[in-house]
């Protein structure tokens, strides 16, 4: 596959991976990022971030990207940031081999040519003074407005370039100044040498589709969450992965009904043990399916902040004294059907079963204990 195929985010049907992700903190409310109107749509938020919540919000759409195949993506924004906002690189060497770069402009107004240019020169003299070492293969202008006559500028690289270099003629007593000849020459030198076609607009309609499917969406926006996928039973055996919870019912079985507390198959074989096993396991596995939605649906943390607000519902209900396990259990998974969990976004696709299946959660982690020794 060629390089120009590789670099399609613009272009082509979003994929995503896990690659670096933006530091966030979890949807603990169900709320936008802003105090605004929730029938403001995402378009007219993006209009009112400042432009270091914009840069944030390229960062995390970039950050998501696995279109192109970025190895790592940085922000190196600032008053200093050598022509780059945001590299993504493709390789390992960083911005000495293949790499992109997204320049995130906020304005009021729509940018156009009178915006790129500066950067124009800015890119090129960062690579002729040896900041980076090659220019990137592609370079974005990200804003919530463009304009359309920039746009089609941008579509005819010559006309680019022609309009590039009548702007530096016309500007050059004062980028003489502001660069010293000698720089500025050798920026003009090497973008003589340079591909015009290089230089792209975002599409802040397909930037926002390939967002919606971030962790980040939701924070940021508001929005409901997806739909849910399809509910998937529990498998027949028995994952390493459940083995203390599931011991945590053998203890409770063997004491209630004196199935031997080693033996998960005579648990199931007995007719009160085995539907109750069932019935857990169906649901600390309907758990498991909501800890990997909310993994690919909300920001890092938020389902694990779900957890610890059931944790803190049912700790005193678990710490009371009860004459067997048995009835511990199921007292903590009454409690935690009809708690109040907060406003956690997650709790818009909550369902009684996720809720009996983080307190399995929670005995897989020795937080919950069914069966306590007497002090």
């Amino acid at each position: 596959m060629s390089t120009s195929e590789r670099f399609s985010a613009f272009h082509a049907e979003p994929l995503f991976s896990e690659l670096p992700k933006p530091a966030q903190t979890p949807v603990t409310v169900v709320a936008p990022m802003m105090a605004m109107p929730p029938t403001l749509t995402p378009k007219q938020i993006l209009v009112h971030h400042s432009a270091d919540e914009w840069e944030e919000f390229i960062y995390e759409w970039v950050s998501a990207l696995k279109e192109a195949e970025y190895v790592d993506v940085v922000r190196m924004g600032g008053s200093n940031d050598r022509g780059a906002d945001i590299a993504a690189f493709l390789t390992q060497r960083k911005t000495d081999g293949p790499w992109h770069c997204f320049q995130c402009k906020h304005y009021d107004k729509a940018i156009g040519a009178a915006t790129a240019y500066p950067e124009i020169l800015k890119i090129h003299s960062a690579v002729a003074e040896q900041q980076y070492r090659v220019l990137p293969e592609r370079y974005a202008f990200v804003a919530p407005k463009v304009g359309a006559s920039f746009i089609q500028l941008l579509a005819k690289p010559s006309t680019l370039r022609s309009g590039f270099f009548e702007w530096a003629e016309k500007n050059a007593a004062k980028l003489a100044q502001e660069y010293r000849q000698g720089p500025l020459e050798r920026a003009l030198d090497l973008a003589r040498q340079s591909d015009f076609s290089r230089f792209e607009a975002g599409n802040l309609d397909k930037i926002l589709m390939q967002h919606a499917t971030t962790p980040h969406h939701v924070r940021r926006f508001g929005s409901p969450l997806p739909d849910r996928p399809a509910r998937l039973p529990a498998p027949a055996e028995h994952a390493p992965e459940e083995a203390r919870y599931i011991q945590q019912l053998l203890d409770v079985y063997y004491e209630k009904w004196g199935c031997p507390p080693s033996s998960p198959d005579a648990a199931h074989a007995h007719p009160k043990a085995g539907r109750n096993l069932q019935r857990q396991r169906e649901a600390f596995y309907r758990a498991e399916q909501l800890r990997i939605f909310a993994r690919d649906s909300v920001p890092p943390g938020t389902f694990e902040s779900l957890q610890n607000a059931v944790y803190s519902g049912v700790a005193e209900v678990e710490e009371d004294d009860f004459d067997t396990g048995y009835d511990r259990l199921k007292a903590v998974l009454a409690a935690a059907r009809t708690m109040q969990l907060g406003s956690n976004v997650l709790l818009q696709v909550v369902d009684p079963d996720d809720r009996k299946g983080i307190c399995h959660q929670l005995a897989n982690d020795d937080r919950l204990t069914w069966v306590q020794e007497a002090l």
